[in-house]
């Protein structure tokens, strides 16, 4: 029942009969392109596909309504038509005061298409792409502790997972220890540009792309390297090498220079982490005490008073490191990461593990040993002005020896690694010294102004053991040369 009063304050009662309609429908916007993401498509695997066509991709939007001027009132007296404009007030128990409209939309994707052979049968189709935002960081436990005579470390590997990409539904993850070389991975495939891909090498690699127009040609090999002063890799004979039995959902293989880790199916989604147990094993250790010194040259040691012009507050630092050295006698390489060294529930040190190859061994420096002092001290033995004239220079050979002293006051014997480095060449070594010469190395020097061919740089490697109050003094005897001023 509804009661209508018109501009010119007629009143009507009735009842809504019937309104005049008219269907209407109205663009929301203009037709437009959208680009599928698949510009990380790098390859498919189907039967070898014969041919692959692709589709553009356009999307339309549209929306459908009525719209209606007049009306019939259906009254005591008969039916009306009354005009909607003319109407000053409608009043309707319980009025509906809400309108449903159909939004059409009309939508091409841009899609690739593939024929095989066999057509009209349910086929599979793998695609693969590269994309970042997917990481993997291994972390280590090492458990130190003691089985009878013997040092045994337990080591266990975790994989943490970070997913920074885009979720990860119940699928296989293959993590991999090496250095994967994808170099074409930030290049599009040009089957899914809006325009053809040209010059894909220039875009990958310019350097290369200006080589090969010159006719040139250039071969690299890209190899990771670690630092390893402080703990370098040591060869050892292994009597055997213990088998790692992963668990039953999980499995590893090699391929190529690449060892590959495969993991079960898990789902994670993006901004998650998750942290999975790759292995445990025990590995045999042993303690070993490192002392690296490192002694620089100034290059007016010619003047008078040269060699002497030190600042009286300068303070040598030397330190002697304890470090475990494990043995990997397992069939699994170890790849570098964060190492938690432990005995019992003591933390003993964090540092890192660098990669370790199967039947290889790697140290873990700990701390600084407090119970062990080395000290060092050198003395000129000769000078011989203008020795040796290079490029119309002048130089004096400079000839001199360095004392080094260890004093263990542990309660233990220690197994000591003394690493000395100097410019110019050693000639002698006591208690069976390995002298290593190499090339001139700027930084043995504070300051040089020589020719770097007239010096060389040298190293010289002890490793002794020393018993308990015991000390050892190590002696090595150089040569270099100065440029007269």
């Amino acid at each position: 029942q509804a009661k209508v009063e018109l501009r010119d304050k007629t009143v009507f009662s009735g009842v809504i009969q019937e309104v005049i309609v008219e269907k209407t429908t109205a663009p929301l916007d203009e037709a437009r392109l959208e680009t599928l993401d698949l510009r990380a498509l790098s390859s498919t695997i189907v039967h070898a596909p014969r041919r692959v066509s692709r589709a553009d991709v356009t999307e339309s939007h549209s929306m459908d309504g009525i719209t209606g001027a007049n009306f019939v009132l259906r009254t005591e007296e008969g039916d009306v038509l009354l005009p909607a404009g003319e109407i000053r007030s409608l009043s309707i128990k319980e009025m509906k005061t809400t309108l449903t409209h159909s939004v059409k939309t009309t939508k091409r994707s841009k899609r690739l298409t593939f024929k095989v052979a066999g057509g009209g049968q349910r086929q599979n189709l793998t695609i693969m792409y590269f994309r970042p935002g997917y990481r993997w960081i291994p972390t280590y436990r090492i458990d130190l502790r003691q089985k009878g005579d013997k040092k045994i470390a337990g080591v266990t590997l975790q994989a943490e997972l970070l997913n920074e990409a885009e979720d990860i539904q119940d699928a296989p993850i293959d993590i991999v220890v090496g250095v994967p070389n994808f170099r074409f991975r930030d290049t599009p495939s040009p089957l899914v540009l809006e325009s053809t891909l040209r010059n894909a090498l220039a875009e990958a690699a310019p350097q290369l792309s200006q080589q090969f127009a010159n006719n040139g040609t250039q071969n690299s090999i890209m190899m990771a390297n670690f630092d390893n002063r402080r703990g370098g890799f040591a060869g050892a004979a292994v009597e055997a090498v213990t088998d790692i039995n992963l668990p039953g959902e999980l499995t590893s293989g090699a391929a190529q220079d690449l060892f590959v880790y495969s993991l079960p199916k898990i789902s994670l989604a993006k901004g998650q982490r998750a942290a999975l147990t790759i292995f445990n094993a025990e590995c045999p250790y042993k303690d070993v005490y490192t002392w690296e010194t490192h002694v620089k040259r100034h290059d007016n040691e010619t003047a008078p008073g040269g060699d002497a012009m030190k600042s009286p507050l300068a303070i040598v630092r030397n330190e002697v490191w304890h470090q475990i050295e494990l043995l990997n006698n397992t069939n699994l390489p170890w790849t570098t990461g964060a190492a938690l060294v432990m005995q019992g529930n003591q933390p003993l040190a964090q540092e890192l593990l660098t990669y370790t190859s199967s039947k290889n061994i790697v140290r873990v420096p700990l701390t600084i040993s407090v119970d062990s002092r080395g000290t060092l001290s050198e003395h000129e033995t000769g000078r011989e002005l203008k020795s040796l004239t290079w490029d119309n220079h002048a130089y004096a050979k400079i000839t001199k020896e360095a004392k080094l002293l260890l004093v263990n006051n542990k309660t233990e014997e220690m197994d000591v690694e003394i690493t000395f480095h100097t410019a110019g060449k050693a000639t002698v070594a006591s208690l069976d010294g390995k002298i290593s010469v190499d090339a001139f190395n700027a930084a043995d020097w504070v300051q040089y102004n020589g020719h770097p061919a007239v010096n060389n740089s040298s190293t010289v490697t002890w490793r002794l053991k020393v018993k308990p109050g015991e000390k050892v003094e190590p002696t090595v005897a150089y040569l270099y040369y100065i440029r007269h001023l």
